[in-house]
């Protein structure tokens, strides 16, 4: 068997002829498989067959794909000029051609032929966004990759990087004509439902209009082409039973050349007892089994001989195998055996017991801020000990990065975390699979550097542009393949943090990197910024509620200035440490009678939390403006409102004229005299009288003079007695 020949570091592939493999053979170019020694990948190498005739303009076209990739495009690797033959190389797609596969379906169900058509679309426009290069033969240069049990891509695999075919076209009428044939072409077969039902279409008729479509397609006809995908999409069911049938199903591109399941099983069959062969579509080359003496879960799979892929991929694989007993590399999944037998060579990798990114993504669509900061910080401390550990690694899928919840994929355990936020895990760890493996090097996955600008390889690979890469897909500004609901956009927090990523995606460009610690730092405070000036929530609106009011002492009493759902929002919010006892009663205001007269009133404030402009707001129309909205509970008549201030009038004045002395009870009695009748001829002789001294108190009283009567006689005895009044001439003075 010949040596493999080798182009630049590309060794090209063979069969077990010892023939090159040829993908692509046309008038145009001879595209043939490869195996890039530094990436680790296979790739296409095509070689163009003519000689550019404007070789500026293939540069421009081929850094124009360098600078701007996707996920559901190629990598543009590499390009150039042989010896007078002109080349680009692509990244791998493990899958056939669209136009093999739509050949091979004399009957397609309806259900998958519309995926089939809306994933054509994406990956139209995705190209008609980033550039105008779409060749002219689409279902050519299109491959189709199964990627889950009811889930497929198609991917763009070839370039129109010749000015043939790039020229440009009016085929804006021939597609809307086109578009509405497909349309018209599921409407029909849908017995007027909104979905198609689980049957068969004719699959000529249906790669007819399909490549009518996509070949009319231009770079102006984006929002067309979007359009016509929506309306498809909803002629799909929403929910599908059972997988896609294995006669529909894409055939792998490298599947042919690797050794088959059972003769991997026979090569481990003392060592590792197979549990299954299903195919998992998202790692199609890895089987599950058990280790027959520690009884450990791990996924077996073979390594490629020499003459596929290039011996870089033992030596690493070796050196995997020796880190894995030494415990500072907590942060890499071990690699637990390394066997050759019958001429295979398999390894066996522990079975992390977490879930991907990958999967997490397919599941949320997207993460919060929140949630994406948690999984860069502990990407950042997986992606120093790999660092540390010296294993050359070229390539980080988000299928090689693992959060460890300590339960398998398929506990339901893993399954209720999927629903619920990150920050609200109980734990979880971040594990990477430094290791090449069949999947990561057939293309399949996601790898988030297609969005950085192709450079060339440096120590300094895991920087803060590999960071911000990975954070777009988390984030949702870069939607996964497949993704049918856009994600949310338009906050103020994920804008700041796009325009962070994008920063740090140009400043690689230009070749000023930053490390992932100053990423992180910068995201932190935008997190922190963002927490701070975060709005207060707007209290609810509700209607007013008349509460009927409880019997109440005359006197003062005791009212709690919250209510009871207050109370339990309360304690809802306050934390508490489990161990500590009850949290003590804060002290309740009490308030008067006269407070609990006048609540809620113009005279006093409301006590409450009550906001009585929205009650205002809130209340019906029909209030007369002069009313007051208060409960009929709290509402307090006009009539004793009067009263009360009548009353408490009064006292005061009452007070304020006995401490002046002006009240009328001050003022002393007027004193009027008495007359005495006495008698003419008998007068009767009293003591001299003395004149009457003024009481001590108020003001003195007028003194009257009393006149002095004459003495009485003593010799006429039938002049006094009992019964004569006495002789006296007071009564003729006066």
């Amino acid at each position: 068997m010949p040596e493999p020949s080798l182009f630049r570091h590309y060794q090209i592939v063979q069969d077990a002829d010892g023939s090159n493999i040829e993908l692509i053979r046309d008038r145009d170019q001879v595209a043939v498989l490869a195996f890039d020694s530094r990436q680790l990948e296979f790739v296409h190498c095509h070689v163009l067959l003519e000689p550019l005739a404007d070789k500026a303009d293939f540069e421009k076209s081929c850094r124009q794909l360098q600078n701007h990739g996707h996920p559901l495009q190629a990598r543009l690797m590499d390009f150039g000029d042989d010896e007078g033959n002109p080349f680009y190389i692509t990244s791998s797609v493990d899958g056939e051609t669209l136009k093999a596969y739509l050949s091979r379906q004399v009957e397609i169900p309806g259900w998958l032929a519309v995926l089939v058509a809306v994933r054509a679309l994406e990956a139209v426009v995705s190209l008609e966004e980033n550039s105008n290069l779409l060749p002219e033969d689409v279902l050519n240069a299109m491959r189709v990759v199964q990627t889950g049990p009811q889930q497929m891509q198609v991917q763009l695999a070839d370039y129109a990087l010749l000015p043939a075919g790039t020229k440009s076209k009016g085929l804006k009428p021939p597609f809307d004509k086109s578009a509405k044939m497909l349309r018209d072409f599921f409407q029909e077969h849908s017995d007027g439902g909104p979905t198609l039902p689980d049957q068969a279409l004719p699959g000529a008729d249906f790669v007819e209009l399909l490549s009518a479509c996509l070949t009319a397609a231009d770079r102006s006809l984006a929002p067309s082409l979007r359009e016509l995908k929506t309306v498809l999409q909803k002629l799909a069911p929403e929910q599908v039973t059972g997988e896609i049938p294995t006669a529909h199903k894409p055939r792998a591109l490298l599947a042919p050349h690797f050794a088959s399941y059972q003769e991997v099983a026979r090569g481990v069959v003392n060592l590792v007892r197979i549990q299954s062969q299903r195919l998992d579509m998202s790692n199609p080359y890895s089987m599950r089994g058990t280790l027959t003496k520690t009884g450990r879960t791990v996924l077996v799979e073979q390594v490629p001989p020499a003459r596929l892929v290039s011996k870089t991929v033992r030596a690493l694989d070796e050196k995997s195998l020796e880190l894995s007993g030494k415990r500072e590399f907590t942060g890499i999944i071990p690699l637990v055996l390394l066997h050759e037998g019958e001429d295979i060579t398999c390894l066996a990798e522990e079975m992390a017991e977490g879930v991907n990114l990958g999967d997490l993504l397919k599941e949320r669509r997207c993460l919060s801020v929140h949630e994406t900061y948690l999984v860069l910080a502990g990407l950042d401390g997986a992606l120093d000990s790999l660092e540390k550990s010296g294993l050359d690694v070229k390539r980080l899928r988000l299928e090689d990065i693992f959060l460890l919840t300590g339960f398998p994929r398929e506990d339901a355990r893993t399954s209720k975390l999927m629903l619920t936020k990150l920050n609200e895990w109980p734990a979880f760890s971040v594990i990477l699979r430094a290791h090449p493996t069949l999947a990561a090097m057939a293309g399949r996955g996601l790898d988030p550097a297609v969005l950085l600008p192709m450079q060339p390889r440096k120590p300094t690979f895991w920087n803060g542009a590999w960071l911000s890469a990975v954070g777009t897909f988390l984030v949702g500004l870069e939607s996964i393949p497949g993704q049918l609901a856009e994600p949310p956009g338009g906050l103020r927090d994920r804008e700041s943090i796009s325009r962070l990523f994008d920063e740090e995606i140009r400043r690689l460009g230009e070749g000023k990197a930053c490390p992932r610690a100053d990423l992180l730092a910068r995201y932190a405070r935008i997190l922190q910024h963002h927490q701070l000036v975060k709005p207060a929530p707007a209290p609810i609106s509700e209607p007013l509620v008349s509460v009927q009011p409880k019997a109440v002492s005359p006197r003062t009493r005791t009212i709690s200035a919250t209510t009871a759902p207050e109370k339990k929002e309360a304690a809802r919010e306050v934390p508490m440490a489990l161990t500590s006892g009850l949290a003590p009663d804060k002290e309740k205001p009490t308030i008067g009678f006269a407070e609990l007269l006048f609540r809620d009133t113009s005279v006093m404030e409301s006590g409450g939390k009550t906001d009585w402009a929205k009650t205002a707001a809130d209340a019906p129309p029909t209030i007369h403006p002069n009313e007051v909205l208060l409960p009929p509970g709290d509402f307090v008549p006009f009539w004793l409102r009067a009263a009360v201030f009548l009353g408490a009038s009064l006292i005061a004045g009452g007070i304020l004229a006995h401490l002046s002395g002006g009240a009328f009870w001050l003022k002393p009695p007027v004193v009027k005299a008495i007359p005495l009748e006495t008698g003419s001829d008998s007068p009767v002789s009293q003591p001299p009288s003395t004149p009457l001294e003024p009481e001590p108190r108020g003001p003195a009283a007028p003194q009257v003079t009393i006149p002095t009567l004459p003495p009485e006689d003593l010799t006429n005895p039938s002049g006094g007695g009992l019964l004569r009044p006495p002789m006296s001439t007071l009564k003729d003075e006066l």
